[in-house]
């Protein structure tokens, strides 16, 4: 399922100038914390505007080929990688410390599946889903300039139902993608969906050691299947989900009922554990 990688001018093709590049390192190694990221703020508004559609750069060890405009999950780790999902990235950290199965998703971009990649930790599996073909092809080329054997692309959406679907791109900003509403008109592309068992079956996985989930409110939807049509030892015993579209807390309350609890929080993820 893997697509191919894109035909692209060689990385460094779009890397930034000098003075760029001391800001960018500037930018990069202010320390985490809220004060800090404040600053990076304030400190990349001379720059932001100034790059072209693509940046190459040196993040987390990779090399990475990132969009400079129209998604805003790239625009931060051009500007403030180390203050990107902080929380939730040094939990997957320790938790792979002896390597696992790692399910991304709503890819986007890749920042979850790239930094577990980084770890470079023997025994990792990282199964990336996005649907979104240009998002597949950026990320295809990356994966492939870093030899990135642990991470497999998937160019499909997980969702409830197994067939195709029309996938909305966000104004503006690609991290909002998302799967059209029965009651949204806007236009669209066709793309493949499957079911998380479905998938789970078709590459024989017996276990999910931790699972990132972020498709803009239609968590439940991909998540149900899993936790309806599979045993609870295939349950991933660490789950992270965007929550700031569970407005009415369906989401979380599904998730308290099968066993998980709250371990921490992000700026925009809730982490949860299976306990049961």
């Amino acid at each position: 399922m893997q697509p191919d990688t894109p035909v692209s001018p060689p990385w460094g093709t779009y890397s930034p100038s000098i003075l760029k590049r001391k800001w960018l390192s500037i930018l990069h190694t202010l320390p985490k914390s809220n004060t800090f990221r404040r600053i990076a703020l304030w400190l990349r508004k001379p720059i932001k505007n100034s790059f072209g559609e693509w940046v190459d750069l040196e993040i987390w060890g990779l090399k990475l080929r990132l969009r400079a405009k129209g998604n805003l999950s790239e625009q931060r780790m051009i500007f403030m990688p180390q203050f990107l999902d902080t929380t939730e990235r040094l939990i997957i950290a320790d938790e792979f410390k002896n390597g696992g199965i790692f399910l991304d998703i709503g890819a986007n971009a890749g920042v979850y599946s790239l930094w577990v990649a980084s770890l470079k930790i023997p025994g990792t599996q990282i199964e990336s889903f996005e649907p979104d073909p240009e998002l597949c092809k950026s990320l295809a080329f990356n994966i492939e300039i870093n030899s990135l054997d642990s991470i497999n692309l998937n160019p499909i959406a997980i969702g409830r139902t197994e067939g195709s679907v029309n996938l909305i791109s966000g104004e503006g900003n690609k991290g909002e993608n998302h799967i059209q509403h029965e009651s949204d008109t806007s236009s669209g592309i066709t793309v493949k969906m499957t079911t998380l068992p479905r998938f789970l079956e078709s590459r024989g996985i017996q276990r999910i050691d931790a699972m990132k989930i972020d498709i803009e409110g239609f968590e439940c939807d991909a998540l149900e299947p899993l936790f309806t049509q599979t045993p609870n030892n295939l349950w991933p015993k660490l789950l992270i989900c965007e929550v700031v579209h569970d407005e009415k807390n369906q989401l979380g309350s599904l998730l308290a009922k099968l066993g998980y609890k709250l371990a921490a929080h992000g700026r925009l993820n809730g982490i949860y554990r299976l306990t049961s």
